[in-house]
């Protein structure tokens, strides 16, 4: 290893040694060369690095939880102007009738032949912020040319209301006496007294109520309404009746609402020593409505419950403006109770006999379309067209004994097609006329041979004209067709039809009265609604108003 080391030593030494000799020999060349200038020339081209990216990550500031407290400085600024506004006065003004009192109450006395005294007063309090209250009285009689053709009307109403600033509270009280006579019969064969054939229905109506005032079309709107009715007769019969309805109203879109009420019908009939009849009727009417321009849908339903039978019933009607106004498409599909208790069923015939056992309300259902609308601006029209059906119609009949009572037939199912048209027009105050038909084709009776006096036809042309604000002239046009009515022998008739004519005159006074004269059955038609009833001919009364 000594040996190795030795002759790498000497390879060094010897190469170091060149080295120098070959440096000391490039300098003495280096001195004799000669000395030049070299140019170089070439093409800038500068270049840029690249740019050094910096790569950063972003982070969201920590959330400031605190609380800023603000103050605020706010100058007073007093605004003055140099203009003031002149007040608006009226180039021209008309008399200012406002003030003037108002004529709140009246008396009208009159006479006319059958010895037919009239007799009518109302009072009122007039408009007030916080109430009003009202009286009014009526009364009649008459005496026909037929023995016991003798009837009496009395009728007494007060009511008044209340206003409050979010309520308004209305009550009534009234008493109506209707006294009639059963004169109906053969007078060549029997003969009556006046105490035996004469009838007197009685009732006492009590009515409470309240209605809240909205502050907006958006509020709740509601009317709960209580009605308390006791009704009666000479014969000691004597019924209960109570009436509530509730319904309320809410806006939920600025074209739409919803409605419901509930509605609570009750009565109870009490004659001698009879066991009681109870006869009621419960309802609730939930709907929807939707009124737009041109466009108007009512869709609900009516759960129904009426002694003890439940009937879920339509409630949809609509309204299309086929030309704005003018030709409105109208439909429907609706259903309802009416109910058939003794004072119901007394108001429609007074010549009933008794009040049946085993009464049946009577449920109605119309499926209809129509037209209606206006042409020009002074006349309107309006039709209806209808498939009617009722089940457990009342249908009155004649006793088979005299014939002067009806005792009462439960139609299981009717039938008929109706027809309804209404006319007008009007010239502002000064002239009006209306025609107004209703005819009923019947088609079907399940249980009856005939629809036994009902009146399949009626039409009413009426017409009002004004001469100088001071006479007053009307007319009323009347026809009416014959009814079904069964023989004591079992057979059947059919009442004739009738055409006849009322007409009326008014001439005011000055401000405070006025005379009149009313004229009924024009063309002295006696006819009969109800068969053996035949009606008094041609009735004159003249008389006064007085106004204050």
């Amino acid at each position: 290893m000594n040996l190795t080391i030795q002759h790498t030593t000497k390879f060094f030494l010897a190469l170091g040694a060149g080295l120098l000799i070959q440096q000391a020999a490039t300098a003495q060349k280096k001195d004799t060369l000669k000395q030049e200038t070299i140019d170089i020339i070439s093409k800038y081209q500068p270049k840029l690095p690249n740019a050094a990216k910096l790569n950063l990550t972003a982070s969201l500031p920590s959330v400031d939880t605190s609380r800023p407290r603000l103050g605020y400085q706010v100058p007073a600024l007093n605004l003055y102007f140099m203009y003031q506004p002149v007040p608006i006065r009226p180039l021209a003004l008309g008399k200012d009738t406002s003030s003037l009192q108002l004529q709140n109450n009246y008396v009208k006395l009159g006479y006319g032949n059958f010895q037919t005294p009239l007799v009518q007063a109302g009072f009122g309090t007039g408009r007030a912020d916080k109430y009003n209250l009202g009286l009014y009285f009526n009364y009649t009689s008459s005496k026909g040319d037929i023995e016991n053709q003798d009837y009496t009307n009395v009728n007494v109403l007060g009511s008044g209301t209340y206003f409050s600033p979010l309520f308004e509270f209305n009550a009534s009280l009234g008493y109506n006496l209707n006294q009639v006579h059963y004169y109906g019969y053969d007078h060549s064969m029997y003969e009556f007294s006046k105490g035996d054939v004469k009838q007197s229905f009685n009732e006492v109506i009590a009515k409470v109520g309240a209605k809240n005032r909205p502050q907006n079309d958006w509020a709740f709107q509601f009317q709960p309404q209580a009605e308390f009715i006791v009704f009666g007769d000479s014969y000691k019969r004597m019924e209960n009746t109570f009436v509530l309805k509730a319904p309320i109203r809410k806006q939920l879109f600025e074209d739409i609402w919803i409605k419901a009420e509930g509605m609570v019908d009750l009565s109870n009939f009490k004659e001698d020593n009879n066991e009681q009849i109870n006869n009621s009727v419960a309802a609730i009417h939930p709907a929807v409505e939707v009124t737009k321009p041109g466009f108007m849908l009512h869709a609900g339903v009516n759960p129904t419950w009426t002694n003890d039978k439940f009937y879920l019933l339509p409630d949809i009607v609509n309204e299309s403006h086929l030309i704005r106004k003018k030709l409105i498409l109208s439909s429907g599909w609706i259903s309802y109770i009416d109910k058939n208790n003794f004072r119901n069923l007394a108001n429609k015939n007074p010549f009933i006999e008794r009040y049946p056992d085993g009464i049946r309300n009577t449920r109605v259902e119309e499926k209809y379309t129509g037209i209606k609308g206006t042409l020009g601006s002074h006349l309107t029209y309006n039709t209806k067209f209808a498939a009617v059906t009722w089940y457990d119609m009342p249908l009155f009949v004649n006793d088979s004994i005299d014939g002067k009572k009806f005792y009462i037939r439960n139609e299981e199912e009717l039938r008929a097609f109706q027809a309804h048209i209404e006319v007008g027009y009007q010239q502002e105050e000064k002239f009006q006329v209306r025609l107004a038909l209703d005819w009923f084709n019947y088609t079907k009776q399940k249980t009856e041979l005939k629809p036994w006096h009902l009146q399949p036809f009626q039409a009413n042309l009426y017409a009002q004209y004004t001469f100088a604000k001071k006479l007053h002239l009307n007319a009323n046009l009347y026809t009416l067709n014959g009814s079904y009515y069964v023989l004591p022998n079992g057979y059947f008739g059919k009442t004739k039809s009738v055409q006849d004519l009322n007409a009326g005159a008014t001439f005011d006074i000055g401000k405070n009265f006025n005379i009149w004269l009313t004229a009924n059955n024009l063309f002295s038609s006696k006819y009969q609604r109800w068969y053996g009833y035949q009606s008094y001919g041609l009735n004159v009364l003249g008389g006064i108003t007085i106004k204050f």
